[in-house]
């Protein structure tokens, strides 16, 4: 038996890791569904040989690499597009492999054909790659297999991936630029308080004249930030492991995490992001044949904060307990009173899947407006801020100099 490491959640949105034995990887993926959890992440352990074994006589270890979104779309399009021309599962997926422009995911997907040889289904070989291949993936896969639509089910997987892939540019475009400046920003303080000041403070020192009371405030501000720099960097080292092993603990995450929804200007566009993904997934689950109870749990897992996740736990188990999915969601706050209705009225036509869809929609709308919104916002705000802070060194600086020209010229 082998040792395989374990993430899942249980149902209460708890994120659970443990160590157990089992014969096979899918072995333990099954023994953990059944306990009730919902399986994040299983790798198997690599005892000492095995890992001597993945380096090459050259010295170079085994391919290794990353599989970005958009192949994962591109692989279930020609997928899609294969399997509906009537081409083998075993064909499909080795001719892909060998079109795969990544190393990488060539050599995965040349790994998957050989589980789909040796007799595995598909949805049992992709889940030997997690990291790749997550747990809404691989359901829809399996609902798939199981209801002969496979075809449809890749199809509307590489939609869904698609449009992942574009909310994730989403998020990187909003916090690029506020990133950027706030670097710059760092660089030109501690340009000014650690180079520049210091040099005029030396000149000035020469001079022997009394300075303006702003520049006497620079300078000691400048030297005070010297001086204390050790402590300074400790007391952030500190602040750092701090802050690390509070948000570790369930109650101090649950607080930094409902700390998201509460920021000027930011909670707003994080809102919107958080319930695109999720109504992205539940949409695409339920479209691809999963059941709602099941839909929610799988869709729960893929919202990293814990907050909302305790929110849609609970949802889950009113849904469970046969509330309807719209009178549980306004139940809590977060949810705008639009979606709740829109949620109500896909109940009522019986058509919840196209109602997510649109609100999946509506939000992707409503993240690229906030995105806009905020480089608006924020771009002259921190403009103006820094300008402030350099304004004020700069005439702090330069203003003995002032005093020096205008002594000079009323003396001659």
């Amino acid at each position: 038996m082998s040792k395989f490491t374990y993430k899942v959640m249980d149902q209460t949105g708890q994120v659970i890791t443990g160590k157990e034995e089992a014969d096979s990887k899918n072995q333990m993926i099954e023994k953990l569904k059944i306990s009730g959890f919902t399986v994040l992440e299983v790798k198997e352990e690599i005892g000492l040989f095995a890992k001597l074994n993945s380096i090459n006589l050259s010295g170079g270890k085994k391919a290794s690499g990353k599989v970005k979104g958009d192949e994962v779309a591109i692989f279930c399009r020609q997928m899609a597009t294969l399997v509906n021309a009537g081409v083998n599962i075993l064909d499909a997926v080795s001719d892909i492999a060998i079109m795969m422009s990544n190393p990488y995911f060539s050599l995965t997907l040349k790994k998957v054909g050989e589980s789909v040889k040796a007799g595995k289904t598909l949805s049992e070989s992709l889940a030997e790659y997690p990291k790749i291949f997550d747990n809404a993936f691989l359901s829809m896969v399996l609902v798939g297999e199981k209801s002969g639509k496979l075809s449809e089910v890749l199809e509307d997987l590489a939609a869904y991936m698609e449009k992942t892939v574009k909310l994730r540019r989403k998020i990187k475009s909003a916090a690029s630029y506020p990133v950027f400046v706030g670097c710059f920003f760092i660089l030109v303080f501690f340009g000014l308080v650690l180079g520049l000041i210091p040099k005029f403070e030396e000149m000035f020192a020469s001079f022997g004249a009394t300075l303006p009371l702003p520049t006497r405030i620079v300078m000691g501000f400048s030297r005070f930030v010297i001086a204390k720099m050790p402590f300074l960097i400790l007391a952030l080292i500190i602040a750092v492991i701090a802050f690390k092993v509070i948000t570790k603990s369930p109650q101090g995450k649950m607080a930094w995490h409902k700390l998201f929804f509460k920021v000027p200007i930011f909670s707003t566009i994080y809102t919107k992001m958080v319930f695109a993904r999720f109504f992205q997934t539940l949409s695409t689950l339920i479209k691809s044949g999963v059941d709602i109870v099941s839909s929610i749990q799988i869709a729960t897992g893929t919202v990293n904060n814990m907050y909302v996740r305790s929110l849609l736990v609970d949802i889950r188990e009113g849904v469970i307990a046969g509330e309807t999915f719209s009178s549980k969601m306004d139940e809590h706050v977060l949810f705008p009173k639009i979606i709740v209705r829109m949620t109500a009225v896909g109940e009522k036509s019986g058509q919840l899947d196209e109602m997510f869809e649109k609100i999946t929609d509506y939000y992707s709308d409503e993240v690229d407006v906030a995105v806009a919104t905020l480089s608006s916002v924020v771009e002259p705000v921190l403009i103006i801020f820094l300008g402030f802070i350099v304004g004020i060194a700069v005439i702090a600086l330069y203003l003995p100099i002032f005093n020096m020209a205008g002594a000079m010229s009323g003396g001659m």
